[in-house]
């Protein structure tokens, strides 16, 4: 009989590295203090082998979902109309296609997911659900993230990682190098929610469609090493805004503080897909002027670095 068990998988921020990521360059990207808990914990064996599932977020019980599976349902290619069910019914689907056998472990189970951020801030909801499933079936992480949500897979890594990482693609093996890397500067920065969620999925797509050589990769992946390299905080502000250029210039889009900030003391610099999420405010002002400033335009939520980032 299987005992309780239970997984804790971090949230994800990417620092630099948008987009080109997807090709192969290296990125910078932290590991947030807010994840998901999994709770597996066995029922009994008369349960004909059902799966229930439970989804909460933390602080809002109107989140709270329960579903129901049966074994021939993840053994058959899923067709669900509901987007949530159809979801789990994939990735249980294509981990017993990664692994014959794997999915046994789902039979008589109960299983509880906690969210500890709203989902609606793109922290990372999808790839910790993806890495405790592979972590506890068994089945390679990156490749059950290719055939289902897509990505580059630099969320994965965060979420098993204990502090910041340079991540770079390479199929299902990415190198991953965890970093001792937490400069004084980055206590006078913070977070802001955009009061939109980006899909990221159409973000991929658009960047699909777009032909980039591999000098621009090879630059982009450099200006991550740079950025860690940067001795004080207008060094690396100054990194920062050359990548949301070099990001604009390429993909014809317009960087957030040319569109949003101007006339901020400082930088911002959009944080994974352009165009909703949370962007990063790099300045030498005291956080409750960037906080002041933010919110006096609409922005209620300005999370300091230390508070985000574990």
């Amino acid at each position: 009989m299987h005992h309780e068990r239970e997984f804790y998988g971090h949230g994800k921020l990417l620092l630099l590295g948008e987009y080109f990521v997807l090709d192969g360059a290296t990125a910078l990207a932290v590991p947030t203090r807010r994840g998901q808990r999994f709770r597996v914990t066995p029922r009994p064996s008369d349960s004909a082998g059902t799966l229930e599932w439970t989804m909460e977020v933390a602080g809002d019980p109107s989140a709270h979902r329960r579903f129901a599976f049966t074994p021939d349902e993840w053994r058959a290619a899923p067709t669900d109309e509901d987007p949530v069910r159809h979801r789990l019914l994939q990735l249980f689907h294509v981990a017993e296609q990664l692994l014959p056998g794997a999915t046994r472990k789902l039979a008589d189970t109960q299983i509880t997911t906690t969210l500890e951020f709203d989902p609606a801030w793109g922290l990372g909801s999808s790839s910790t659900l993806v890495w405790f499933l592979s972590e506890w079936l068994g089945v390679n992480a990156y490749e059950l993230l290719e055939r289902t949500f897509g990505g580059s897979g630099y969320d994965l890594a965060c979420a098993g990682a204990e502090g910041p990482l340079l991540y770079s693609r390479n199929g299902s093996r990415p190198t991953v190098t965890e970093l001792d890397w937490r400069p004084e500067w980055l206590e006078s920065t913070c977070f802001v929610y955009r009061n939109r969620k980006q899909n990221s999925r159409e973000a991929l797509q658009r960047y699909a469609t777009i032909d980039i050589d591999v000098e621009t990769i090879w630059e982009a992946g450099q200006m991550s090493r740079l950025f860690l390299q940067a001795p004080h905080l207008r060094a690396a502000a100054r990194v920062a805004t050359a990548y949301e250029r070099l990001i604009a210039d390429e993909l014809g889009l317009t960087p957030v503080q040319e569109e949003h900030f101007r006339d901020f003391d400082g930088t911002v610099k959009s944080l994974g897909a352009w165009g909703g999420d949370f962007v990063w405010a790099i300045s030498e002002a005291p956080l409750e002027n960037t906080r002041a400033y933010f919110n006096e335009r609409g922005y209620p939520t300005v999370i300091p670095y230390n508070d985000m980032v574990l």
